[in-house]
């Protein structure tokens, strides 16, 4: 894996401005796994696609992580300290999976980002339908017949639903957490794309504001500035505020 320096990092950030969420990684995976295709990333499974970011996370901020999780029944807000180890599990597969129900047979694949981004305007129930249109490969009915995925039995629909996620378990990453408070018991996501990204946006706000008061100091350009390592960065900025 390759670790994007400083001012790509700022470059892949301005662009993720103007993008949806799920797009906003796949410019950085881009960076990251230049070896790859894009065509290749956008349908690379969303677990093994998390587990690239956590690598990625890894290397850019560390394996410490620190989530805050609202308790949906009584309303406080848990601070939880978690690490990368705690949140990986096995990646998934690549190769298409099957599923039969009330004699209806399915072969499928596990759903990427490409997917994500073609029903991102969806309202939940077309998404539902759309992404499983886009995922099955061949579907057939009891005699043998081809059936269009929406016309497969809900028990089927199900079946495919419990193979993916038993199939990709970093996919939706979910947290068992109790509440202090309430005691009450309950599991919510972990969005690694989303947490990534609200790091970046921090990192480079205060990279740029570093920027601003070393210019107005020094009189350097920005290139400069961010040519230095972090260490000689940081002391020049106690120096400038000094």
């Amino acid at each position: 894996m390759r670790v994007p320096q400083t001012s790509e990092l700022l470059d892949i950030w301005e662009r993720a401005q103007r993008l949806p969420p799920p797009a906003r990684m796949l410019d950085l995976l881009a960076a990251a796994l230049p070896e790859r295709p894009a065509s290749d990333l956008g349908a690379l499974p969303l677990g093994r696609r998390n587990g690239v970011l956590l690598d990625l996370r890894e290397r850019l901020f560390g394996t410490a992580l620190a989530v805050v999780a609202r308790c949906p029944a009584c309303g406080t807000d848990l601070e939880l300290a978690l690490s990368t180890a705690d949140i990986r599990a096995e990646a998934p597969d690549t190769a298409p999976l099957s599923a039969e129900a009330d004699g209806y047979h399915a072969r499928f694949r596990l759903p990427g980002s490409d997917d994500l981004l073609a029903i991102l305007r969806e309202r939940p129930q077309a998404a539902a339908q759309c992404l499983l249109a886009r995922c099955v490969l061949e579907s057939k009915g009891p005699d043998g017949q081809a059936v269009p995925p929406d016309a497969l039995p809900a028990t089927l629909v199900a079946a495919i639903d419990a193979q993916m996620a038993a199939a990709d378990p970093q996919a939706e990453i979910r947290l068992e957490t109790a509440c202090p408070s309430c005691a009450h018991v309950w599991h919510p996501v972990f969005d690694i794309a989303d947490y990534l990204w609200q790091e970046l946006h921090a990192w480079a706000k205060d990279v740029l504001r570093s920027v601003h008061t070393l210019a107005r100091a020094y009189g350097w350009r920005q290139a400069d500035i961010l040519a230095l390592s972090p260490t000689r960065r940081r002391i020049y900025l106690e120096l400038a505020r000094a």
